[in-house]
């Protein structure tokens, strides 16, 4: 199952950008607002520039299954960003060049796993930055980290479910390394942010 060969071959990626997304600093609550500042930022920049471009080059019956309008996470990361008083138009333009996958299912559901991903540790991620007293009456500035809500759980088994059945043995190379791709995008905007 892809699902499992994309775990297992993006892992070293996947502990790197944890590393440079402050991941220690969330789990153990004194993530400071410069820093989640800078997390939205990366966020934002990414889905910005990728999100709709992914949701459009997937066939339309993987797009409905996916059910893709009600997993576009930009307009959570614009809420964000105002209630943080972070300007789109100030943001830094990128100073490497952008990976976007071929259309192709299998390198575009590569993609998108790094995304959906991202969002599954949204509720974890969340709850410790309520326990931090920095965000203490912050929580109109988590919607991000809180995009699925209940529903979390949910929407990753059915991509996860979508995944496996959409991409073919002669696919796998491709997703792997589309995936790898996407988490490289977030690991050079990290550098060149910090």
């Amino acid at each position: 199952m892809i699902a499992n060969i994309l775990r297992a071959e993006t892992a070293e990626n996947h502990k790197l950008l944890e590393s440079l997304m402050f991941v220690n600093e969330i789990m153990n609550n004194s993530l400071s607002i410069k820093n989640y500042k800078k997390l939205l930022t990366i966020n934002y920049i990414i889905h910005q520039k990728l999100e709709n471009k992914l949701a459009n080059m997937l066939d339309a019956e993987i797009a409905n299954k996916l059910q893709m309008n009600s997993r576009l996470k930009l307009a959570s990361l614009e809420k964000d960003l105002e209630y943080w008083k972070i300007d789109p138009l100030t943001l830094p333009e990128l100073n490497f060049d952008l990976f976007i996958p071929e259309k192709n299912n299998a390198a575009v559901l590569g993609a998108l796993y790094v995304l959906e991903g991202a969002t599954l540790g949204g509720n974890v991620i969340r709850k410790h930055i309520l326990a931090n007293a920095n965000f203490a009456g912050s929580e109109m500035g988590l919607n991000y980290y809180g995009v699925y809500g209940e529903e979390l759980g949910l929407k990753w088994k059915d991509f996860v479910q979508i995944l496996n059945e959409s991409v073919l043995e002669a696919d796998y190379k491709n997703c792997v390394h589309s995936a790898n791709q996407t988490f490289n995008n977030l690991i050079k905007l990290s550098k060149q942010l910090s």
